[in-house]
């Protein structure tokens, strides 16, 4: 168990022993009061107190209460700290860690499981951390000085007696807590599949109820919510059982501490004000029966916990970059030669013998049909898979020989999926350049022919976009994502089925302000409409992951095979459509 748990105990061992140091000397002072109820019961029968002396007893006491209370003060709050910092540093490594991983981690792990891992699962640990540390001490240290006060104050033979039953106790609540480590996994994954459940319906609230389907949405949340509540069940069982077994066995340490004791005083072995103590110091040492029982509950749902947790921090990285890697200082020349890439899923290549060369400050167009590979060659710019770095080349250079932040430094990217986040638009726009002012987001809108839209929004660019943009129409969606890209003004521009969503007219004047504002540099669009590639300086055509086909819009034109049959059909269409 410890080893599992030594990365928090090592971090925090300070404020550990700070606070146990408080409870310690608070568990101290708390068993002279015992003592003196005893001593003041004895006093009394045998009719040798005074007034004076009722007093100074009773001021002692007070006083001892009082420094219990200063005691508890710091024991409370040096544990607390430590637990909620510990809660802060396991939520900060897992995103810290999910920030790291490439694409493939993502596959692997659902949304919902994620953020099951980032709340329940780090809850589990702070509980365990704060309570559960508490617990423990006070299931092992505390009720050891107990039986050694009862021991010397009253009677070893009674307190040996009276504790017998203390060792079913502990294996009984052994036993429970190993089922609840079982179960307590399953609600975790119950959890898992629940929160995934409402991270669908609340992105696709807009198909559910275009299709009607908010009913059959429904039942399957009902269903995964009704089997969280039967695993949270199997637990709450085992939970329960922990109870009786805290009640009813030290029941029996009383009925044992009565009798025997009531016989050593007829015997004159103890006094009267010893047995008062002694069952003051027994009733002391149920609650470090609770305490052992909740210990074990706390310490079984964080090693379930943990064990989620550790999968995530143990998971390897994808993309490892090697050491002293260089930093880009311009956007090279970019080269793949006889390039290969198969996605982990994937039982074929998806990008077979691919050479092709970007120089900086030429454009690049991609066309092909959907599957052909467009967006998955994009991706290798990106370096978010793991790929064959030595066949792509950087000014001759191996690519894994430069980092990749520096790399992703000089790229703006506009993917087909645009990711607004619940910010207002200015926010949106600005997150590739924060420190952005006013009239560079402005600029930046213009050259995304999004200004024509900011007087339908009540409050302009400061209008909230919602989650995941729902309060936006594609078409502008696309063109939030084309001015982030603008303002940061990269050396390589990549533009992704960018403009699906935009009518031709609005098309024709993004691609007319990204000519005039970006003629010096490198630009690559991969799109279905040849209209957005024809004025590019090469073009390719992708098919099965294969350049079939590449060159300039005339020369492709020239050689009449897809390319030209494709603009022929586009054209048309286009035409009929102005006619409608």
């Amino acid at each position: 168990m410890f080893r599992r748990f030594r990365w928090f105990i090592s971090h925090y061992k300070k404020k550990y022993i700070i606070g146990l140091t408080f409870l310690l000397l608070s568990d101290i002072v708390g068993l002279i009061p015992p003592y003196i109820t005893g001593r003041l019961t004895d006093l009394i029968f045998e009719g040798h107190i005074a007034l004076r002396t009722f007093l100074w007893i009773i001021v002692g006491n007070l006083l001892i209460i009082l420094l219990k209370y200063f005691l508890a003060m710091g024991w409370t709050y040096h544990t607390t700290r430590a637990a909620n910092e510990i809660e802060f540093l396991a939520r900060d490594r897992l995103m810290n860690k999910f920030l790291k991983q490439a694409s493939p981690f993502f596959e692997e792990n659902s949304t919902g499981s994620l953020m099951g891992k980032a709340t329940n699962d780090v809850q589990s640990l702070f509980d365990f951390a704060g309570y559960g540390t508490l617990s423990l001490f006070d299931a092992t240290v505390f009720p050891l000085c107990i039986v050694i006060v009862m021991i010397y104050v009253v009677d070893l033979r009674l307190t040996l007696f009276s504790i017998l039953p203390f060792p079913l106790l502990a294996y009984l609540s052994i036993k429970i807590g190993d089922k609840i480590y079982e179960r307590w996994t399953m609600v975790q994954k119950a959890f898992d599949k629940l929160n995934d459940t409402v991270l669908e319906d609340v992105e696709g609230i807009r198909i559910i109820r275009v299709f009607n389907l908010q009913k059959r949405r429904y039942r399957q949340f009902s269903q995964r919510g009704e089997q969280l509540l039967k695993e949270n069940m199997n637990v709450v069982k085992y939970q329960a059982l922990l109870t009786p077994v805290q009640r009813i066995i030290p029941a029996f340490t009383f009925i044992i501490a009565i009798a025997y004791g009531s016989y050593l005083i007829s015997i004159g072995e103890i006094t009267v004000g010893q047995l008062v103590s002694f069952t003051y110091y027994l009733n002391m040492l149920v609650w470090p029966m609770y305490a052992f029982g909740n210990f074990i509950n706390l310490q079984q749902q964080a090693n379930a916990s943990m064990e989620r947790i550790q999968e995530v921090w143990d998971y390897p990285e994808d993309i490892v970059e090697e050491k002293n890697t260089l930093e880009l200082k311009e956007l090279p020349a970019i080269r793949l030669e006889n390039y290969s890439f198969r996605y982990p899923s994937s039982r074929k290549a998806n990008l077979q013998g691919i050479n092709l060369e970007i120089d900086p400050g030429h454009s690049l167009g991609i066309l092909g049909k959907t599957g052909s590979g467009k967006t998955t060659l994009i991706k290798q710019l990106l370096r978010v898979y793991p790929m064959d770095t030595k066949r792509l080349l950087f000014n001759g250079v191996a690519a894994d020989r430069y980092s990749i932040a520096s790399l992703r430094e000089f790229i703006g990217y506009v993917p087909q999926n645009h990711m607004i986040f619940s910010k207002t638009i200015r926010d949106n726009i600005r997150l590739s350049k924060p420190d952005a002012t006013d009239e560079e987001v402005m600029e930046a809108v213009r050259l995304a022919d999004f200004e024509k839209d900011l007087k339908d929004f009540p409050k302009g660019l400061d209008t909230l976009c919602g989650e995941k943009g729902i309060s936006l129409s594609g078409g502008q969606k696309q063109r939030i994502g084309i001015a982030r890209a603008f303002l940061k003004n990269p050396d390589l521009l990549i533009l992704d089925d960018a403009m699906s969503a935009v009518d031709g007219t609005t098309e024709q004047n993004i691609l007319g302000n990204m000519r005039k504002k970006r003629e010096d540099r490198t630009t690559v669009i991969a799109c279905h409409r040849i209209s957005q590639v024809q004025d590019l300086d090469e073009i390719i055509v992708l098919d099965h992951g294969k350049i079939v086909e590449r060159g300039n819009h005339q020369e492709l034109m020239a050689k009449d095979g897809w390319y030209a049959e494709q603009y022929r059909n586009q054209i048309s269409r286009s035409r009929f459509d102005e006619e409608e």
